[in-house]
């Protein structure tokens, strides 16, 4: 999956991929496409958020950081 493939069905499988995982959205997502620049995985993250956010959960407190980036971790309902 390329960082511009934003489609509805691409964000769609990738959704139901990170439910199967019980990690944060943005760690399955830089595991599973470590190659991806973090720009565009942060596109990813809120294209996923934007179509699936009640979906997911987080706690205002609970973040990383990568790269000079400070990113919330969003966790699946079902994986928490």
């Amino acid at each position: 999956m390329s960082g511009e493939d934003l489609s509805v069905e691409k964000i769609a499988a990738l959704h139901r991929e990170v439910t199967d995982q019980k990690e944060d959205l943005y760690t399955f997502l830089k595991k599973r496409f470590p190659k991806m620049s973090i720009e565009d995985r942060l596109k990813l993250l809120a294209a996923v958020l934007n179509d699936h956010f009640d979906d997911y959960t987080f706690d205002p407190n609970d973040e990383l950081k990568d790269e000079g980036y400070v990113i919330k971790r969003f966790f699946p309902k079902t994986a928490r």
